[in-house]
C-alpha cells in the first residue's frame, strides 16, 4: 500500500471517453504516446514541484494537464495526494475517487481514498449485512480494470476464432472434441467479460457522483437561497448527484439525506 503523498510517474493513459453506442471493441485508447507528449513538460514541473514540498505547484501543473483533455487514473491519484498534502480533503477526495472511476480495482487507489475519507465529519451509517455471493462477484469484477477487460474480450474473440477454424479444418476426432469443449468454456468466460465490461460502461455513463469541496455547505429544500435548509454536510462528503438546475445540485445522500446545494461548493468527480 502506498501512504497518501506517494505519486506515480507513469506513461500508460486510459481511455478518454467511453460511450454506449459505441461497439466496446473499437474504444481502446489508441494515443497513449501522443498523450503523455501533449503533458511532458508540465508533468515533469509537477514531479519537481511535488518532490520539494510545492504541492500548490505541482497541483497546477497537472491540472494544466487534464486542462489539456488527458484523462488518466495515476494523473488524477497526483493530484488527489497534492491536495491531501495540502490538507484539502475534499479536493484529495474528489481525485482519488476519479483515479479510482478510471481504475476500480486499484488498490493503492482504494486505500488512499479511504484513508483520506476518515478525515471527513461526516459518518453515514451504511451499515448491512454482505451477501458472501454477492461480494465474491463485486471483488471478481472490480479485479480488472475496464482496458483489461476490453483486451480480455479481443483475445478471446481472437482465440475462439482461431479455435472454430482448426476444429473446422481438423480431421482429428479427438481434436475436434477438444476444441469445442474449448469453445464452449472460452464462450463462457467471454459472456462474463462481456457482461462486466457492459455494467462498468453503464456505470461510468450513468453515475454521477459529487463532493463537498468547501468546509460546510447547506442541503435546501428547494434551489433558493432563501430556501429552509434541512442539513449540513461537511468537507469531503460524497453523494449522488440527481440533477443540475442553475447553479444548483439536487442531491440524495443515502435514504433520509435529499435536497439541493450551491454547485459552486462541491465538486463532481470526473466523468468519462
Amino acid at each position: 500500500m502506498l501512504e497518501p503523498g506517494a505519486f506515480k510517474m507513469t506513461s500508460k493513459f486510459l481511455l478518454d471517453k467511453i460511450f454506449l453506442g459505441v461497439s466496446i471493441l473499437f474504444l481502446l485508447n489508441t494515443t497513449p504516446l501522443f498523450a503523455h507528449q501533449k503533458c511532458e513538460i508540465e508533468h515533469q514541473k509537477a514531479v519537481h514541484y511535488y518532490q520539494n514540498n510545492e504541492y500548490e505547484q505541482a497541483a497546477n501543473q497537472w491540472k494544466i494537464c487534464i486542462d489539456k483533455g488527458i484523462v488518466q487514473a495515476d494523473l488524477f491519484y497526483n493530484l488527489g495526494n497534492a491536495y491531501f498534502k495540502m490538507n484539502q480533503i475534499g479536493y484529495a477526495i474528489l481525485y482519488y475517487s476519479s483515479a479510482l472511476r478510471l481504475d476500480p480495482g486499484n488498490e493503492d487507489y482504494s486505500y488512499n481514498l479511504k484513508y483520506a475519507q476518515g478525515f471527513t465529519k461526516d459518518k453515514i451509517d451504511a451499515s448491512s449485512e454482505e451477501n458472501p455471493i454477492l461480494n465474491t462477484i463485486y471483488k471478481i469484477h472490480h479485479f480488472f480494470s475496464l482496458q483489461t477487460g476490453l483486451y480480455a474480450i479481443i483475445g478471446l474473440l481472437w482465440l475462439i476464432s482461431f479455435l472454430a477454424v482448426a476444429k473446422l479444418y481438423s480431421k482429428n476426432p479427438t481434436f475436434k472434441n477438444l476444441s469445442i469443449a474449448s469453445i464452449f468454456t472460452l464462450s463462457i468466460i467471454l459472456a462474463m467479460f462481456l457482461l462486466s465490461v457492459s455494467y462498468k460502461v453503464f456505470v461510468l455513463e450513468t453515475e454521477h457522483k459529487g463532493v463537498v469541496l468547501t468546509s460546510s455547505t447547506n442541503v435546501t429544500s428547494t434551489p433558493q437561497v432563501q430556501s429552509q435548509t434541512l442539513y449540513e454536510l461537511s468537507e469531503g462528503t460524497t453523494f449522488d448527484i440527481v440533477s443540475f438546475h442553475q447553479g444548483w445540485v439536487q442531491i440524495q445522500l443515502g435514504d433520509k439525506i435529499k435536497g439541493f446545494v450551491k454547485e459552486s461548493e462541491i465538486g463532481v468527480i470526473h466523468e468519462f
